[in-house]
């Protein structure tokens, strides 16, 4: 029995080292694709340029574009790094496309190369980070983040209010007629009643009321402290910040994102005076797990898990927001429904935790 215990949590231990290696990034197999067409001097020669020259050049002109392609899909903080690093992309770019395919066409003096290669994750991440602006230097600022892990379990749908007004309005008329004949005179008198009604009214509706089931983030937790450490962040954990700062309570986080998008003020505004002075960055996100499916082809259980977070600054007198993620969506696969569920969130606290170092990176935030 205790060997069988040793080799179970040998085995979680693997499984979560795996999940939060950067270089399982590689495994993901991102790929860049793009093109370039150009027009020879001289005709082609067994489908081919009959300088080299032209072949390099082509082929050169198609990585650029599969990368400015790729990094067109990213957001507005990882374009703008993408862009002040094109230098080093120029005179590295075997580095950040790996295992290329190139395939070329060639009619007369019309050449055209496709081309479609990996894209090296940990080269560009490595690339975005020294892609900084040149003002940041020193040491990078202390930082905690909070995760928050969870799982829809229940959806309460309240029936529409509908409010109905009747309103009637009575309206009253007279005229009057006179009929003169030689000497004589007579009057008629005629009384009308007219009856109005009015309706209207407004339907009001309640939004739903989801609960989440939270669970532990301990491989979040380890997924993200490693992202941020890794581009020089001084990463205290926030159950070490919880412990030492009273008022910086994550079960009250767990609490309100159990039942909410967002903390409380008072929750959020205790947590901000629990750390000033001493964190001066802190992030809030959640990680929700969507639903699953079975993927047809390999059998395995496949999960996403949908993220958004928060960034915000001690700026001395108010802790600002600096940095956020819009919700992002990652895909889990594995064995079995946990195994998926991990590398799903895994992913996702990867994905937000990038994208936050990215925008503190275009911002010159240390």
């Amino acid at each position: 029995m205790k060997f069988l215990n040793c080799l179970m949590i040998s085995i979680s231990f693997l499984l979560v080292m795996y999940l939060v290696s950067p270089n399982r990034a590689l495994a993901e197999e991102v790929y860049a694709t793009g093109t370039y067409s150009m027009t020879l001097k001289s005709k082609c020669k067994n489908d081919m340029p009959r300088k080299r020259q032209d072949y390099d050049t082509a082929v050169f002109e198609a990585q650029m574009n599969a990368l400015r392609t790729w990094g067109a899909g990213k957001s507005a903080a990882f374009t703008k790094l993408i862009s002040s690093a094109e230098s080093d992309l120029v005179r590295d770019i075997d580095r950040y496309l790996i295992n290329p395919y190139v395939k070329t066409k060639c009619e007369g003096k019309d050449f055209k190369v496709s081309y479609r290669a990996q894209v090296n994750t940990p080269a560009i991440d490595q690339l975005m980070a020294a892609s900084s602006p040149a003002e940041m230097t020193g040491p990078r600022s202390r930082m905690t983040a909070v995760f928050i892990a969870r799982k829809q379990t229940s959806v309460k749908i309240f029936d529409e209010k509908r409010v109905s007004i009747e309103q009637k309005e009575n309206i009253s008329e007279s005229e009057q007629f006179a009929d003169v004949s030689g000497e004589g005179m007579s009057a008629t008198g005629v009384d009308r009643m007219t009856s109005k009604t009015t309706t209207g009214g407004s339907v009001e509706k309640k939004a739903n009321k989801i609960t989440y089931d939270v669970f532990n983030s301990g491989p979040l937790d380890a997924a993200v402290n490693q992202n941020f450490s890794s581009f020089g962040f001084r990463v205290v954990d926030a159950s070490q910040v919880a412990g030492r700062f009273p008022g910086f309570d994550l079960a009250a986080f767990r609490e309100e994102f159990g039942v909410g998008e967002d903390l409380s003020p008072e929750t959020k505004n205790a947590a901000f005076d629990a750390i000033t002075g001493k964190i001066p960055l802190l992030v809030i996100a959640t990680v929700d797990v969507l639903g699953s499916d079975k993927d047809s082809v390999t059998g395995n259980i496949v999960v996403y898990a949908s993220v958004k977070g928060w960034v915000y600054r001690d700026d001395g007198l108010f802790f600002e927001s600096v940095a956020a993620v819009a919700p992002i969506q990652m895909r889990g696969e594995g064995p079995n429904e946990t195994v998926a569920e991990t590398d799903a969130l895994v992913k996702a606290a990867a994905a937000a935790s990038k994208e936050i170092v990215n925008q503190l990176n275009a911002a010159g935030i240390r």
